[in-house]
């Protein structure tokens, strides 16, 4: 396995099932405790609050693997153990199980809508977009030629960016710019980007402000960037812009010399597209 070793897979229609199995675990303990207790068993009401911590955890699962991590349903487990963990009559066990659960019900629907799909390759297809295939295609002969090596460090910062692992995309960053000796004629572009890439990982990590100079590609390297540098750009939209180009050359060369890891980076076209402002 490539990129790190991580598993980065999830098809559609375990999500689906993960998605269903939120509520269904949530709302279904406490409903099974509320009918023992109707029918005269009187047992201790927190057991049934296990339903909401597997919630909670599903919850966590769905979250971890969108490339945009939602913090409020990351932590839901930590609030599951501290609300449950204290014994409860059985009013205040009902009323908080429920309360509990529509919570978690509302915190998936804002996941999903709010935090975009996990970054699956099965979620996007097998095939390359379109404005993403052209702009490889355009590029990849200037790549060829690239050691495996590197373009598995490419492929590696993108992934690790595009899930917002800034700080490990920065270190992989300068490591595959220390390591770059290459023969093929645009060495000098490919090392730009992994800087470039590092650069912005490090002020995301360290939430530090837009400096006042910084790395950019230069004017006879344009030919090589998916997105044109425009005169009409102000400060702040370069900047974004020349990182945006980086990672969509990593991408290219990544693509065109590393088949291995082909299907990581399918995983990450939602990224990608975003990138190119689609």
């Amino acid at each position: 396995m490539t990129i790190e070793d991580k598993p980065l897979h999830i098809d559609r229609k375990t999500e689906r099932y993960l998605e269903i199995a939120i509520p269904v675990a949530s709302f279904g303990a406490t409903l099974i405790g509320i009918l023992l207790w109707m029918l005269g068993f009187e047992i201790n009401f927190q057991f049934f609050a296990v339903g909401c911590i597997i919630g909670s955890c599903l919850l966590t699962y769905l979250a971890w693997i969108r490339p945009k991590k939602d913090i409020v349903a990351l932590s839901t487990p930590i609030y599951a153990i501290i609300f449950f963990v204290v014994p409860t009559e059985y009013s205040v066990g009902v009323t908080l199980q429920l309360l509990y659960s529509v919570s978690l019900t509302i915190l998936l629907i804002r996941l999903k809508y709010r935090f975009g799909a996990p970054g699956t390759a099965a979620a996007m297809g097998k095939q390359l977009a379109d404005s993403i295939k052209t702009y490889i295609e355009q590029t990849s002969s200037s790549f060829t030629g690239v050691r495996p090596d590197t373009a598995h460090d490419a492929a590696v910062v993108f992934v690790q960016f595009a899930h917002g692992e800034y700080r490990e995309a920065a270190r992989r960053a300068v490591a595959a710019a220390i390591g770059q000796m290459e023969d093929v004629g645009q060495a000098a572009t490919i090392v730009r980007a992994f800087s470039i890439v590092k650069e912005h990982s490090i002020l995301i990590d360290k939430s530090l402000p837009r400096p006042l100079t910084y790395e950019v590609f230069r004017p006879e390297e344009y030919g090589l960037l998916a997105k044109p540098q425009l005169p009409a750009y102000d400060d702040d939209h370069e900047f974004y812009a020349v990182l945006d180009n980086a990672l969509l050359l990593l991408l290219s060369v990544a693509w065109t010399n590393s088949e291995d890891d082909r299907p990581h980076l399918l995983a990450c076209q939602t990224f990608a597209l975003k990138l190119l402002d689609e």
